[in-house]
């Protein structure tokens, strides 16, 4: 494997951080080296320095790609942190769809999506509580957006196929017999549902700018890769695009506090449910708990 040393690691951090945000602290040329050494063999470069001059001048982009495809991690499972998806299927899911058949149309973003996992999770969840109200044409009111940066990782996602390494992470039994079809090695998500969720190539960095806000985001181990400014700038984008009263979701290690004052924090069990405040209302001023619904 061909070391980086110190001046390239320089080059390549910041190349890394101006094209996908992701923040590489001292010492962490181990990731480089590990992650980009055999595309940096492929494509003939003899050292990172000529491979950082090789993806700088690529008019294609695809190179540039390729790299982001090698360092953006990409790992997920379904139904990831029990303590969200019982918030997920006990309040949110019928606030959704409560909403979806008094307002007539309900839309969430999934912003950091993978290889759909996470995305698809929420739609069985949703499947299953509109069957249990007999209204299952609910969810013709229900637009879900997932987006990546990684192109690779949304292939895997757009065709809702997955291995049996991956689909034995988080999934339950009884949703793979109900929501899957094995073809020979792999496991194919349910094409009804697969087809109502919109996957989309989409960089954090770049302007939020949707014909329409949304009830619902997750962004879940993203921001843990990013710098503090970023992760400031970042959630007052997605403060931006929220209704009011709509919630975002961040990962278990993530958190809003010293980056948003946008948002009013509370808790369904261990998981910390952030709620855009509406103008005009009494806000709690501090961290508490909460049964059911969005505040």
């Amino acid at each position: 494997m061909l070391k980086i040393n110190a001046p390239e690691y320089v080059l390549m951090t910041r190349y890394i951080e101006e094209h996908c945000g992701i923040h590489l602290e001292k010492d962490k040329e181990y990731l480089i080296e590990s992650r980009l050494s055999d595309l940096l063999a492929e494509t003939g470069c003899r050292s990172f320095q000529e491979f950082h001059f090789k993806a700088r001048t690529d008019p294609t982009g695809r190179l540039r790609d390729r790299i982001i495809d090698a360092m953006t991690t990409n790992e997920t499972s379904w139904f990831r942190d029990g303590s969200v998806w019982e918030y997920m299927e006990t309040a949110a899911v019928p606030d959704l769809l409560d909403r979806a058949a008094r307002t007539g149309t309900v839309r969430i973003w999934s912003a950091a999506s993978a290889t759909g996992q996470e995305a698809y999770s929420l739609m069985m969840l949703l499947d299953e509580a509109a069957r249990r109200r007999g209204a299952p044409s609910l969810l013709d009111r229900i637009e879900i957006l997932a987006t990546d940066i990684s192109t690779t990782a949304l292939a895997t996602a757009v065709a809702g196929r997955y291995d049996a390494i991956a689909i034995n992470r988080g999934l339950p039994e009884e949703k793979r017999r109900k929501y899957f079809t094995q073809e020979g090695p792999s496991w194919v998500f349910d094409e009804r549902l697969r087809s109502r969720v919109r996957f989309k190539k989409f960089n954090l960095q770049d302007p939020f700018i949707f014909p329409y806000r949304f009830d619902l985001i997750l962004c879940r181990y993203v921001s843990i890769y990013f710098s503090e400014s970023f992760k400031r700038a970042m959630f007052s984008k997605l403060a931006n695009v929220l209704k009011p009263g709509g919630v975002l979701i961040l990962g278990a290690t993530e958190s809003l506090r010293e980056f948003s004052d946008e948002f009013d924090i509370a808790y369904h069990k261990n998981a910390v449910i952030n709620t855009k405040k509406i103008p005009g209302l009494n806000h709690p001023g501090k961290e508490r708990e909460i049964g059911y619904g969005y505040g």
